[in-house]
């Protein structure tokens, strides 16, 4: 069915202009974002099937060229517009004041659009310095958590050459589960531990996934004093 074919207020734009964006569901939202469909299959249709591949608007957001090319009706030019959306979301928590390092909330929102879907383990160190101000955020390492020890020594040389005082660790869990295992709180609270010789202060460590669920060592009292 030709999406001019639907009654007019069930086609996306025409039901957003008249009852408000926040109306339409996630899949009239996608078929905004695709735009037009093709000789084969209206818009709403690839705008479903997009959904059913990808089971979340998080997995959608995730998806780099390739994985949006696979959808049959999802051309370059709407693939690009899925990458442009999903890098505002990732810039729209920039780390520029005090405040998004103190919340863990905006800090784990910000770093699941990165590697909240990521296969593998990853994990990043933001350094902050004495002023409140982002000195610099940087991947540390794909893979797993035990790389962690190994790297201290480099991980506290960074922050002290950037003149650091406080610091943030984010990594994700592929397996989708928040919760810390043995390894991430053993490697947290030993790399806090040999900083706080060196005065550098870890203010969290946060896990992210691909969800809004997230883990924060700081708010559940997991950082050793």
């Amino acid at each position: 069915m030709n999406i001019k074919s639907l009654p007019e207020l069930d086609r996306p734009r025409e039901k957003a202009r008249h009852y408000g964006i926040n109306k339409l569901s996630n899949i009239e939202l996608l078929a905004l974002i695709i735009g037009s469909g093709s000789k084969d299959n209206n818009v709403l249709n690839i705008a479903s099937n997009l959904l059913a591949t990808a089971k979340s608007i998080e997995q959608i957001l995730a998806y780099s060229l390739n994985d949006l090319l696979l959808i049959n009706g999802i051309k370059e030019a709407t693939a690009f517009r899925f990458l442009a959306i999903s890098e505002l979301l990732k810039r729209k928590g920039e780390l520029n004041s005090e405040d998004h390092f103190i919340n863990s909330k905006e800090l784990a929102n910000r770093y699941r659009y990165i590697i909240g879907n990521n296969k593998q383990e990853s994990m990043y160190l933001i350094a902050i310095s004495i002023k409140g101000k982002l000195i610099f955020e940087k991947e540390l390492y794909k893979g797993t958590s035990s790389n962690l020890i190994s790297s201290e020594e480099e991980i506290i040389k960074e922050l002290l050459d950037s003149k650091a005082k406080f610091f943030i660790l984010v990594h994700n869990h592929p397996s989708s589960s928040v919760l810390p295992s043995e390894d991430d709180v053993l490697s947290t609270n030993h790399l806090l531990v040999r900083a706080k010789k060196h005065n550098l202060i870890m203010l969290d460590s946060i896990i992210v996934t691909s969800s809004s669920s997230f883990y924060s060592f700081k708010d559940e009292d997991e950082l050793l004093d």
